[in-house]
């Protein structure tokens, strides 16, 4: 019996199933940058409602981008990076 989530996605013949795999590499990529949002804007002590009054952009707008319920557009990740004082990058995968 698996104990984890990781355990279990290792073991199972769907799981690991070509169709599959494409989805969960979407909602890793998705998640990947849900969280460096999450830690740039803690990093720099704002919370969802400071980065909104910021960027312009609605308060849960922002929750949605963080929980990866929706994908910003490359403006919504502008105006994020700029009031997180970073920058976007396209890395090499």
């Amino acid at each position: 019996m698996a104990r984890t989530l990781n355990d279990y996605l290792k073991r199972s013949e769907r799981a690991s199933s070509p169709a599959v795999r494409e989805v969960r590499a979407v909602f890793d990529q998705a998640y990947s940058l849900a969280r460096q949002i999450i830690e740039l804007r803690e990093k720099h002590g704002l919370t969802q409602v400071q980065l909104s009054e910021a960027t312009g952009i609605p308060q849960a707008q922002i929750s949605k981008i963080e929980r990866g319920a929706i994908s910003p557009t490359s403006m919504t990740l502008a105006k994020i990076a700029e009031a997180l004082q970073s920058d976007l990058r396209l890395v090499e995968r």
